[in-house]
């Protein structure tokens, strides 16, 4: 092995580590992502909880108005977090594909490369046949 394909197999190497680094990162932002979602959902039942307790009567209209306000600002900090989440999932995604496709592109480089150096040897390999083969030929002939 030369050190051209040793040089590529570090390179692999490399890029096998930035891909479980992105899967990692991946994974975080999908759990952080979510959690945010499960947030939103929380805080929109929450409200959907306090109206039917109002219209039930087992509250008061007037505390359920008085308390909306900050229900609804719940729903919508928690809309934003959900609305980062989801961009960093986005990013993480576009790094994971893109380690993805710099792994895929050295090792396609190492294959074709892995391949060249056999084939040079079974071009060796036929030449000193063929030359062994014109020897035999001329000692004998």
């Amino acid at each position: 092995m030369n050190s051209r394909t040793r040089a590529l197999r570090s390179l692999i190497r490399l890029h096998k580590t930035k891909v479980d680094q992105a899967k990692a990162i991946m994974a975080e932002a999908l759990a952080r992502e979510h959690a945010a979602r499960g947030q939103v959902e929380s805080n929109q039942a929450a409200i959907e909880t306090e109206r039917l307790e109002a219209t039930s009567g087992h509250a008061s209209l007037d505390d359920f108005r008085q308390w909306l306000p900050y229900g609804q600002e719940a729903v919508e900090r928690a809309r934003s977090a959900l609305h980062v989440a989801g961009r960093a999932s986005d990013q993480a995604r576009e790094t994971l594909m893109q380690a993805n496709a710099d792994l895929k592109a050295a090792t396609s480089i190492l294959d074709r490369r892995v391949e060249e150096e056999k084939e040079i040897r079974n071009r060796r390999e036929l030449a000193e046949i063929d030359d062994l083969s014109r020897r035999v030929r001329m000692a004998s002939g």
